[in-house]
């Protein structure tokens, strides 16, 4: 068995090491404790065999750092410091610690909420979105694991690894390439991630909005593979008062809005969300302004991706998992594009 990267009670760069938080795929988080302030943070660690062989996993971790300590909004994580250790050999930041667990504990644990609970945790995240807005910040990630909770209900968004900024993608992520959350991702964003806007947040809202209502998400029991098929269609999401009778009728017209496969018939944005949940007569509280450090463009040179699609063949389309079947499920949309098959292949 691998030994931890660290030990209860080791010293680490001016903080003193709690407990492990929990692991994932890309890395570990650990609940520190400020050795001179007293004061506890979460210590986010990125995989040593992630970092040294995808630089660009490296990239996305530093930007996480870079947009989420320039924002600083009630409803944001905020990050305190980042950097490298040679002694560990690893990447970390240093984030508020939330000490009340995830939306997708909470889920698990209580099972469906109340549609003005829902609406509230909504509305929090969307207002962290607007705080992004002025510099076209797109999260591209929204889903449970990311919305953290406080004991007292105070909702916090994380995770801005994977979002673009100013409408470009200083990642560079390729054109047609595709990552975030299939459960959660827009129809646009399964095809390209790197041209999506605002919309794809209000989508994968709509979908946590859904699962907050009913327990589930709506294309539970399949696997990604259909999912995907399911999303790329032209059939609407089903009907959450069908899944969930006691749910208000206004709640189906809500995900519907949020949810429009076009993103041209969908809410534009977290602003625009906002307005149209005090249109539906909820009590939408965004009294707290965001404050904002330096600029929190990128400084990489904007990438032109009209000019990389004229060079580019179909076969860049990629996704980012490590799931076989997805693999060769995009294998296969590969060929069938080149075959001319594209939306057959999409429909059947």
């Amino acid at each position: 068995m691998e030994a931890e990267l660290f030990v209860p009670e080791e010293r680490f760069r001016g903080y003193v090491v709690v407990r492990k938080l929990g692991k994932g795929g890309l890395g570990e988080v650990w609940l520190v404790r400020h050795e001179l302030l007293d004061t506890l943070y979460a210590l986010k660690v990125l995989s040593r065999k992630i970092a040294n062989g995808n630089p660009e996993y490296v990239k996305r971790f530093m930007r996480e750092a870079k947009i989420a300590s320039r924002i600083r909004h009630p409803n944001l994580v905020s990050v305190h410091d980042v950097g490298y250790d040679e002694s560990k050999g690893v990447h970390y930041l240093v984030m508020d610690y939330v000490s009340g667990g995830d939306l997708r504990t909470a889920i698990a644990m209580g099972g469906a909420k109340g549609h003005r609970e829902a609406v509230r945790i909504i509305a929090s995240v969307a207002s962290a979105l607007a705080a992004g807005e002025p510099f076209g910040i797109v999260h591209r990630d929204i889903k449970p694991e990311n919305i953290m909770l406080e004991p007292d209900g105070t909702v916090r968004l994380v995770d801005m690894g994977v979002a673009k900024v100013h409408g470009t993608d200083s990642l560079k992520t390729a054109p047609q390439t595709v990552f975030g959350t299939p459960s959660y991702m827009a129809p646009e964003q399964a095809l390209d991630s790197s041209t999506v806007d605002a919309r794809a947040d209000v989508w994968s809202l709509g979908v946590v909005l859904f699962e907050l209502l009913t327990g589930k998400t709506p294309y539970v029991g399949m696997n990604q593979v259909e999912q995907m098929g399911r999303l790329l269609s032209d059939e609407p999401l089903p009907d959450v008062c069908s899944v969930n009778p006691e749910v208000p009728a206004k709640m189906s017209v809500l995900i519907g809005l949020m949810c429009a496969k076009k993103p041209e018939s969908r809410i534009s944005g977290a602003t625009a969300l906002l307005e149209m949940l005090e249109k539906f007569g909820y009590e939408v509280n965004v009294s707290a302004k965001a404050s904002y450090a330096a600029d929190v463009s990128s400084e990489e040179k904007p990438v032109d991706y009209a000019e990389i699609m004229k060079r580019t063949a179909v076969d860049t389309l990629s996704f980012e998992t490590e799931d076989e079947e997805i693999r060769q499920f995009v294998d296969e949309l590969k060929r069938k594009k080149r075959g001319g098959a594209w939306w057959r292949f999409w429909r059947r």
